[in-house]
């Protein structure tokens, strides 16, 4: 029913209402006056080749509430063996909101009986924020599914304060209003981040963080660091070592870059010092207790990464022990055999899975896009990234020294997270899932975003004045492509 003419030309007619909202393009939508008055606005008014202050703000905000409000009646309705390890991670908030204590990771009530370890072994910030909106729920009702909704608000809020932080990213990074909603679009409507935002995980809040770092990063580019910028990037570093160790490329490249730019800048020891200070301290105070924590109780295990390990080889069935678990590293795989390759059993190689599920997989990655829709998905941004490296990498990136640098410090992020997905799934356990890779979400979009943007910036003088509207055709499309992902695959494949 998505893909017949009819409804893919009225699908993008709604959008282009949604994208230039004028009370005159589609007249049939505004026929009562009451409409008119609740969604007429001023269209697209260029300044130069930029989009309105007034209509920008008002596409962005109702981008950030449509985005809370898709995610969070998602995360009602969503059922729970949809959602991919919920039931494991919702143990530890239900251990909290029980016993008013946080748990060290080997009390049996925390721990899965399968895997034979816990989750509470790990950093869990999420799961302590989940209880305390759990415990508020708790005073109204005892419902299971209000408890499990509060829980997984989590999660939602995380979701919507990354669109929120993309925003001001794009607005540091592109003088172009427009170049600034698109990547939002970009980010916050991609179906597999829309669906990490609507169930209890660690992924939506550690791409929030990763938002964080880089948007104090791109200040402090500016700044050299000022007093605020310090204190935000600690937030953003001490947040983020208590989200997902797939974000901590973040954190080893945080500390690259400051000291980078802050030598640039050419700063008297004494004030790198100071602030190097600062950031260090700020995080450690918002991340360093959790670590303290794990090496106190577990034999100075500060990752826990190792009592994981015991638990496991003590607890767990006989076949999810680690020592009995196969690998590709045990099986002797090569690393054709190991990504390119489909193993038996499995529908897809690696590399695809990956991207895949990067674009959208949802469930246990048992509800998948039709191929036409992957398809899509992968044109708009690989054109996007292509462009991107022909016409706004070498003049944008690495023309002045700030910005060559803050561009190394992406892409070494984005390629140290893409390693460390690789070399788990090599040696330790065969996962070809895209969620891993989210911390790398960002920078791709801006980069996807500054190719459609360079792109248009290109047009000859007598397309000036259509450049706003051509820069977001790429974004409404986005927006297209996704309410048919999310209406005619998500919403029955897992809330059905």
């Amino acid at each position: 029913m998505f893909f017949d003419e009819k409804s893919i030309s009225f699908t993008i007619r709604i959008m282009y209402t949604i994208t230039y909202p004028r009370t005159d393009a589609f007249p049939f939508l505004f026929r009562r006056k009451i409409l008119r008055r609740t969604f007429s606005r001023p269209g697209l008014e260029i300044l130069g080749d930029s989009m309105n202050k007034k209509d920008y703000y008002w596409a962005k905000y109702m981008l950030i509430f449509g985005f809370f409000c898709i995610s969070f009646g998602t995360s009602i309705f969503l059922k729970t063996e949809h959602a991919p390890d919920e039931a494991m991670r919702m143990l530890i908030p239900e251990y909290i909101v029980s016993h008013h204590t946080l748990p060290n990771g080997m009390e049996e009530s925390v721990r899965h009986p399968l895997w034979g370890f816990s989750y509470a072994l790990y950093p869990y910030l999420t799961a302590i924020i989940s209880s305390v909106f759990m415990a508020i729920t708790s005073l109204f009702t005892k419902s299971a599914a209000a408890l499990l909704t509060a829980a997984r608000l989590t999660s939602v809020l995380s979701g919507t304060g990354t669109l929120i932080v993309v925003f001001l990213i794009g607005e540091e990074l592109f003088e172009r209003r427009e170049s600034a909603l698109l990547g939002g679009i970009f980010v916050g409507f991609l179906p597999q981040f829309v669906f990490l935002s609507c169930y209890v995980n660690n992924d939506s809040f550690a791409v929030f963080t990763v938002a964080l770092i880089i948007y104090f990063w791109i200040r402090g580019m500016k700044s050299a660091f000022c007093k605020k910028d310090c204190i935000g990037l600690g937030a953003g570093c001490g947040l983020c070592a208590l989200s997902y160790y797939n974000a901590y490329a973040y954190l080893l490249c945080s500390i690259l870059l400051f000291f980078a730019l802050m030598i640039h800048f050419r700063k008297p020891a004494k004030e790198i010092f100071v602030k190097a200070l600062a950031v260090f301290a700020i995080a450690f105070l918002i991340g360093g207790w959790f670590f303290i924590r794990n090496a106190v109780i577990h034999d100075g295990d500060l990752l826990g990464m190792r009592t994981t390990k015991e638990s496991a080889s003590l607890y767990a069935t006989e076949e999810y022990k680690p020592e009995n678990r196969q690998t590709p590293a045990s099986e002797g795989w090569s690393f054709k055999q190991t990504y390119l390759q489909t193993p038996e059993g499995r529908t897809s190689n690696w590399l695809f899975s990956t991207v895949s599920s990067f674009i959208g997989s949802f469930s246990y990655m048992t509800v998948h896009l039709p191929m036409v829709l992957y398809l899509l998905y992968g044109a708009l941004m690989a054109f996007g990234f292509l462009v991107f490296l022909f016409l706004g990498m070498v003049p944008h990136w690495f023309r002045k020294k700030p910005q060559l640098l803050l561009f190394v410090m992406l892409f070494l992020a984005c390629l140290i997270t893409l390693f460390m997905d690789m070399y788990n799934t090599y040696f330790s356990d065969y996962q070809s899932q895209g969620r891993y890779l989210m911390p790398a979400l960002v920078p791709l979009m801006v980069w996807i975003d500054d190719g459609y943007s360079s792109l248009t910036a290109k047009l000859p003088g007598e397309w000036k004045r259509a450049s706003c509207h051509l820069t977001l055709l790429p974004g409404a499309v986005w927006l297209v492509l996704f309410l048919i992902s999310y209406i005619g695959f998500l919403i029955p494949g897992c809330c059905g």
